[in-house]
């Protein structure tokens, strides 16, 4: 396909994608294609976990720029992640929606890369695009706002906030896309209950949709011991039962017969996690 048309469907793809829906492993796989650039939003505290390899993969068999975007900086211990070997990702940017950093070398690494892809000869006014990927509640909008410098994307809190796909303008020449949060298709309709456990320390299911929250909060405190008995300011010795009698009997969680509400407790403490209070 010659460029000049290939330049003209592509721009009749992005005019046309007015809050599409669909299975959104697919939605990714069309923002690659559509893309010059990719910008994966990794959560700092779990950059590992948070990688999309399916998708990455598509992105280099694709010939596609991708820039690595280690959102929620503000969360983490820089010593910790150089001890995990997680600084060899590269090109990447640590940015903090929260604190408003960053920004501005995401966008600098951005034009960077923007000026090094080579457009039509016959179509200089081509933008380049530049699709944001990530698991849910990573943070895409957040960051496509924080490189816009205002609130051009409503944010929440729960996975799935985000529905379709959405295109922002950086700059005259630049076409930002934002897209639902991807879960890797290899877990995309998986119910095990270490997946489920997974996802939900993500944020990637909501402390509102997990089934069975108590058991999440068990893996999570087996993962990062102490973390939750010192922000709560209770002694459990590792045992999340005794955390969430403690802490339910604190904030009055009770049922009929004085019995703590175990499910409400382990929702407050996932969401808490997921809003990014409890540091690690």
């Amino acid at each position: 396909m010659k460029p000049k048309y290939r330049a003209q469907r592509r721009s009749r793809q992005i005019k046309n994608i007015k809050r599409q829906r669909g299975k959104y492993p697919l939605l990714a796989e069309e923002i690659v294609q559509m893309s010059d650039i990719v910008l994966e939003i990794l959560d700092s505290r779990f950059i590992i976990e948070t990688r999309n390899f399916e998708i990455e993969k598509q992105i280099k068999d694709a010939g596609k720029k991708i820039i690595y975007v280690f959102n929620k900086s503000d969360l983490i211990d820089y010593k910790r992640l150089i001890k995990k070997g997680t600084l060899l990702v590269s090109p990447r940017v640590f940015v903090s929606c929260t604190s408003r950093k960053g920004g501005k070398e995401l966008r600098e690494k951005i034009k960077v890369l923007a000026n090094k892809i080579e457009r039509p000869a016959d179509n200089v006014s081509n933008r380049i695009i530049v699709g944001v990927v990530g698991y849910p509640n990573t943070g895409k909008s957040s960051v496509i706002n924080l490189l816009v410098g205002k609130k051009v994307l409503g944010t929440g809190a729960d996975a799935g906030f985000t529905k379709g796909i959405h295109k922002v303008k950086l700059t005259k020449e630049i076409l930002l896309l934002d897209s639902p949060g991807i879960i890797p298709n290899k877990e995309y309709s998986s119910s095990e209950s270490q997946t489920i456990s997974k996802h939900t320390k993500l944020g990637a299911r909501s402390y509102s949709q997990v089934k069975e929250p108590e058991i999440v909060v068990s893996d999570l405190m087996k993962e990062f011991p102490g973390v939750f008995e010192d922000f709560y300011k209770i002694k459990a010795k590792g045992d999340s039962e005794i955390l969430i009698e403690k802490l339910g009997r604190q904030k009055g969680f009770l049922k009929k017969g004085n019995q703590v509400d175990d499910d409400a407790t382990a929702r407050l403490i996932i969401k808490n996690w997921q809003d990014g209070r409890i540091r690690v």
